[in-house]
Formats: structure tokens, sequence, C-alpha cells
């Protein structure tokens, strides 16, 4: 079970649990005509939201680590190329092409993607998706590293003279470590997916405007005040429970 349902869009769920609870000690009193609202379907909504948002809090881990695990490892390009580009010139004398080499590890380093700019999942648990356009932008850019290190590599491999002694710095070596970045800028995507997909099954479940937890929790809320009266202890028990769409940061 989610330990994630104090804050966010877990907090509706919690605020739905109570309210049922407040539904149940009011008996037959509680008799809505809208079958949505009723206890025995607000149950089961509950049930589908504290699903929604385990759901999210299960594929969330695996995520954060992805992106972590990427970070570390694309970390090292920058240094690396940099190698990359002084070995070259301790073996290959034509000019021009230590120059392309010069600039081909440059713009590896210059497309070099900031870490910090990667929002952290573990700062908001409990939030929505941070905005495709910036995931993609920020993707695009792990995307673009790979294409132009992969370019570097396949440069390399056309002198056969290029063969430094030390063994990371190889064309062998050098394309080994292309294929492990690779893999772990996949798994980022992949792992991304299935959190959107969790998270898109959580939105709808939550906030929905018919048939959401928000909805829902509001609807019930109403009819609590037109039953007893907004003065009533009865009310006054569930009115301070708060219902609300959480936007994306």
């Amino acid at each position: 079970m989610t330990n994630n349902l104090a804050s966010g869009p877990g907090s509706n769920v919690t605020n739905l649990n109570t309210l049922n609870s407040a539904i149940s000690g009011y008996g037959d009193l509680y008799n809505p005509s809208n079958e949505l609202i009723t206890l025995v379907a607000l149950k089961a909504l509950y049930v589908s939201g504290l699903s929604a948002v385990d759901a999210v809090d299960d594929v969330q881990p695996a995520n954060t680590n992805a992106k972590n695990a990427r970070t570390d490892r694309f970390d090292l390009l920058s240094k690396l190329s940099t190698r990359i580009g002084n070995a070259f010139k301790s073996i290959i004398s034509n000019k021009a092409a230590r120059e392309h080499v010069r600039s081909m590890v440059l713009i590896i380093q210059r497309g070099r993607v900031n870490p910090k700019k990667d929002p952290p999942p573990v700062t908001d648990p409990n939030g929505d998706p941070i905005i495709d356009k910036e995931n993609a932008s920020h993707q695009s850019g792990y995307d673009k590293q790979l294409e132009n290190f992969n370019k570097l590599i396949k440069y390399l491999a056309s002198f056969p003279n290029y063969i430094p002694n030390e063994a990371d710095l190889t064309v062998g070596s050098l394309s080994d470590f292309y294929d492990e970045l690779s893999a772990k800028n996949q798994l980022v995507t992949d792992t991304q997916v299935q959190l959107n997909r969790a998270r898109a099954v959580r939105k709808t479940v939550i906030d929905n405007p018919e048939t959401g937890v928000v909805s829902l929790g509001m609807a019930s809320k109403n009819y609590i005040s037109s039953v007893f009266g907004p003065k009533s202890p009865e009310y006054k028990q569930i009115s301070k429970l708060k219902f609300r769409v959480y936007k994306p940061k």
C-alpha cells in the first residue's frame, strides 16, 4: 500500500476514505439519487484511487534510478572526449583531421546535458509529470550526445593508425562504452513511458470531471450539506475535506 497519500493527488484519495467513514455513520439518512455518490460507489472509487496512486509509486523508483545511472555515466563523456582528442593528436599528424576531431570533441562537450536541470522525482513523488515538452527537450540532449559520440567513434575508426596503448581509448572500448550509454538512455525512455502511463491512469481516476475522486467527493459533500444543512454537525464533520485537481509543476 502506498505511503504517499498525505499530499498531492494522493491526498484526494485519503480524504475520500475519511468521507466514506463519515458517511457510514449517517446510516439510511445518506441516500443520494446520484448512484455515483452512494456509499457503495464511493468505496469502490476509493479502491480504484488507491490502486492508481500505488501504481505510480511502484514505477517511480525504476525511473529515478535509471535517470541517476544515466547521469553518472554520461558525466564521464566530457573528460573522456578531451583524452580522445589528445590521444588522436599524439598519433595522427594530419592537421585537418586533428582539427576535425577537435571540433567533434567540442560539440560533444558543449552539448553536455546539465544534470541539475533534470527534474528530481524524489522531491515530489506525488506530483504530476513534468510537461512533455520539457521531458522531450531534456531527452533529446542525451540523444544528441550519443549521436555525436557515435560520429566521433566512426571517424576515429577510419584511421587504421589510431591504436592508442590506453585500452579505454581504443575504438573497440569506445564502441562498448557507446553501447552502454545507449542502453542506459533507453532504460530511461522505457521507464518514463511506464511512469507516464501510470500517471495518466491516476489523473483519470482522480481528476475526471464526471467520474473522478475530486468531482464525486465534492458532489457528496454538497449532498450532505443539502440533507443535514451547512451548519449541521454532520456537515461540519466533513466540511474541511479538500478535493482538488493538482496541476503539473
